[in-house]
């Protein structure tokens, strides 16, 4: 990555939190992971605060099988927590 033409690609899905914080940066390989990143995750087509939920089955987490999300929901936020518990 050159810095300027993702700098432009950048400039229109990020806050101005993120651009500052990218531009505190100095150009190199830590950048440039930065910038790919936020390009990747803050995507127009990335899920963002108050879209509908999409309709996707997970497993539960006591192994008793599966779930809709939709079922957890109901009339409460619903917060998602990715890692790996091993």
């Amino acid at each position: 990555m050159n810095g300027r033409s993702d700098d432009s690609s950048l400039a229109a899905i990020v806050d101005s939190e993120d651009r500052i914080y990218v531009e505190s940066l100095s150009p190199g390989p830590e950048r440039d992971a930065v910038v790919a990143s936020l390009l990747r995750y803050r995507s127009a087509e990335a899920l963002h605060v108050g879209d509908p939920l999409p309709a996707v089955t997970v497993r539960r987490a006591d192994d008793l099988g599966s779930i809709e999300l939709t079922a957890l929901v109901r009339s409460r936020p619903l917060l998602l927590v990715f890692g790996s518990f091993t």
